[in-house]
């Protein structure tokens, strides 16, 4: 996986559905495939709040894993914001 893709993948929406709905054993591998990948791609900035999202979820601590799921999302969205800025040459 490049990190294009795991920037952009759907995995993030699911593990927020798995979280909001308590389903920890779901949530649990999303997050752990998350982490695999994120490793992978050497995306040191995705590791350490996945890591706090997966004790959350070991813990069943609901909003405090959605509260760091919103973090990512936020760097998620800041990446993507910057690529797009970056291949359009900053103009919108």
């Amino acid at each position: 996986m490049t990190r294009e893709e795991l920037i952009k993948t759907h995995d993030f929406m699911q593990l927020g559905h798995a979280i909001e709905t308590e389903s920890w054993q779901n949530a649990s591998m999303i997050a752990s495939r998350l982490q695999k990948n994120a490793t992978e791609c050497k995306m040191d900035e995705f590791i350490r709040p996945l890591l706090m999202i997966k004790q959350c979820i070991a813990s069943r601590k609901k909003k405090e894993a959605l509260n760091a799921l919103a973090s990512l999302t936020a760097k998620r969205v800041s990446l993507i914001n910057s690529e797009l800025t970056d291949s359009d040459g900053g103009n919108k």
